[in-house]
């Protein structure tokens, strides 16, 4: 098996995975209620969402505003330290749950769910001298795919490894 042929099955592991858990999704479930909900707008008139919607662009633009405009030329303080400039806040990405790490991690080691320890460990090892670097030293972008795939394999097998060995 090829290491585009590899990556390819782990991809389709992982979006099968996905799509199991989109499955058990409630079909009725409204996705916008949730929004509703969270932001408090369940229960508003419709005069009163406008309004708000409203407060919320102007806002918006005002924060463009502040964000285009030249920084504030720095004041001297009464200790003489300069101030620090504040630091542009980021929207993190959401971190992956353990459940789907190890999900995952069974995934890149293609053995069902639930396996046991010796089922992962042979895998592993399957696996690890399938697509070892060495094996793969004739072609530079070869042993840096099969360098990348072992260390995601060996990520995958520690993190099994802490869990099945408690």
């Amino acid at each position: 098996m090829s290491i585009s042929k590899r990556f390819l099955d782990m991809a389709r592991a992982e979006l099968n995975a996905l799509l199991d858990r989109a499955s058990t999704w409630d079909s009725q479930h409204d996705p916008d209620e949730d929004l509703y909900r969270r932001y408090g707008i369940d229960e508003l008139t419709d005069e009163q969402l406008e309004a708000e919607l409203e407060r919320r662009q102007r806002a918006r633009a005002a924060a463009k505003a502040k964000v285009n405009a030249p920084p504030p030329r720095p004041t001297a303080t009464s200790s003489g330290s300069r101030p620090r400039p504040a630091r542009p806040s980021s929207a993190s990405p959401r971190k992956p749950s353990p459940e789907d790490e190890v999900r995952r991690a069974y995934a890149a080691l293609e053995v069902p769910v639930g396996s046991n320890f010796e089922t992962v460990r042979r895998s592993y090892r399957a696996l690890m001298r399938k697509y070892h670097p060495d094996h793969h030293s004739g072609s530079p972008e070869k042993q840096k795919t099969a360098t990348e795939l072992t260390q995601k394999l060996t990520e995958a097998y520690k993190l099994l490894e802490r869990r099945l060995r408690r």
